[in-house]
């Protein structure tokens, strides 16, 4: 009998030893989920591999001596609710997340701006919502815009809806839409690399819309939340040395 106990005790240490070992492992490396539908310059899949902005700024970002791996996922924020398979991250807005509170969140990255584009031969500025009033305003699908919400909610302009940034943007070239609304980095990246599309061809608004601060988004994997010190000190130290904007400034 003492030596079944003696052995169920033994046991049970190698156990929580083997778990607080995993639980060590998994901390020393951090997985990037990558959204396979890209969302463009940050997260594209390029003849297969996983490129873009967000991981060049994922590598540099990460504490010393932590490994950095990138997975492709199409539903990729779901990894984010899963707190024990090791940690994931994603760069997100806590705006975007409508349980934002359920994720560890680092300190601000990039600011995103929201920029508001119409035709050159029919430009429209921006300086309230009344400026918009009675315009049909392109949208990317399930996309949430707070500044003009009221008036979507009130019936003073029309969102329409569509999956596809490229496809906003012939819309609005072919004036199917009035104006359309995208982030800075997104819309540039697009008409730049576009073969039908041109600078020429859009007006800018010289007034954001809005901003919003893009954040590294984490799941609650144990441990995790005391190295946000680290992430967090790495974020600023690459800030002042102008590492984000050098990363932007190559795409």
């Amino acid at each position: 009998m003492i030596h079944r106990l003696l052995w169920v005790t033994v046991f049970s240490l190698v156990l929580a030893m083997a778990f607080q070992v995993r639980s060590a492992l998994a901390r020393d490396a951090v997985t990037f989920a990558l959204f396979t539908r890209g969302w463009p310059p940050f997260e594209m899949v390029v003849n297969g591999e996983p490129k873009g902005a967000a991981l060049d700024i994922f590598r540099v970002s990460m504490p010393e001596g932590v490994g950095t791996l990138v997975q492709m996922v199409p539903a990729s924020r779901s990894v984010l609710r899963v707190s024990g398979s090791g940690v994931y991250t994603r760069l997100e807005c806590r705006e975007w997340m409508e349980d934002a509170d359920l994720y560890l969140w680092s300190e601000p990255v990039l600011t995103l701006q929201t920029v508001l584009l119409s035709r050159r031969n029919r430009v429209v500025e921006y300086n309230s919502p009344a400026d918009l009033h009675g315009l049909v305003i392109g949208c990317i699908k399930f996309y949430r815009y707070p500044e003009v919400e009221p008036l979507f909610r009130s019936g003073e302009a029309v969102r329409y809806d569509v999956n596809s940034d490229m496809v906003l943007l012939r819309m609005l070239k072919a004036g199917r839409v009035d104006v359309a609304l995208f982030d800075q980095f997104t819309v540039r990246w697009i008409i730049n690399k576009s073969s039908e599309l041109s600078m020429k061809d859009f007006h800018f608004a010289s007034r954001p819309l809005g901003r919003t601060e893009l954040r590294f988004a984490f799941n609650r994997h144990p441990g995790w939340e005391a190295r946000l010190p680290e992430v967090n000190e790495r974020i600023r130290a690459n800030q002042e040395r102008g590492v984000y904007k050098r990363i932007m400034e190559r795409y």
